[in-house]
């Protein structure tokens, strides 16, 4: 049953499909390396990601500005890095600039090279590339409790009518306090 597990678990991927690129022998995943040098990387399979800051539609092609972060090992952006530089990324469909705005997005495809625009009235060269898949991801946050249900003696137990806060009780300890957890979702 452990060898039959193993061999199950390790049938799966966490990176989703549409952004795998494991079918290239060559994936570039290091925007620093490619920004610096583009044209050496030029016309090879690149995943990068970030925060969507400008999406352009345009007669037969949609240009995403993507604002790149780091991505961990499934693919998606590290939101607590900083971010790392810009690319345009082209898609020959048209993406709704609704779905892409302000959201996360990872994008797999080929390395065209770069161009030269603006930040605001800054000059910036953008790394460039054509879009092959994508990955949309979102944001949710929950409130991890500091402590939980217990059993024991202590001056983390919460007085109440019945107890002085110390004695062998069942009880919430910590109250008011937690911990926000922002995680990133498919």
């Amino acid at each position: 049953m452990l060898v039959s597990s193993i061999f199950v678990l390790g049938g799966c991927s966490s990176i989703p499909q549409s952004i795998d690129g494991n079918n290239s022998p060559i994936l570039q995943k290091n925007f620093v390396s490619v920004h610096s040098a583009p044209n050496l990387y030029e016309g090879q399979y690149v995943r990068f990601g970030g925060t969507v800051v400008n999406v352009i539609n345009k007669d037969n092609e949609t240009l995403l500005e993507i604002a790149v972060l780091p991505l961990d090992s499934n693919g998606k952006p590290e939101i607590n890095k900083q971010y790392e530089g810009r690319i345009i990324a082209k898609s020959n469909k048209f993406l709704d600039p609704v779905n892409f705005r302000n959201h996360l997005v990872t994008v797999l495809g080929t390395l065209t090279g770069s161009e030269n625009g603006t930040i605001g009235k800054t000059p910036y060269k953008f790394v460039t590339m054509n879009i092959e898949g994508y990955q949309i991801w979102h944001i949710t946050e929950s409130i991890q409790p500091i402590a939980g249900w217990d059993y024991g003696f202590g001056p983390y137990w919460q007085p109440s009518m019945w107890n002085n806060g110390f004695g062998p009780y069942w009880g919430w300890y910590g109250a008011g306090e937690g911990q926000v957890i922002t995680t990133v979702t498919r």
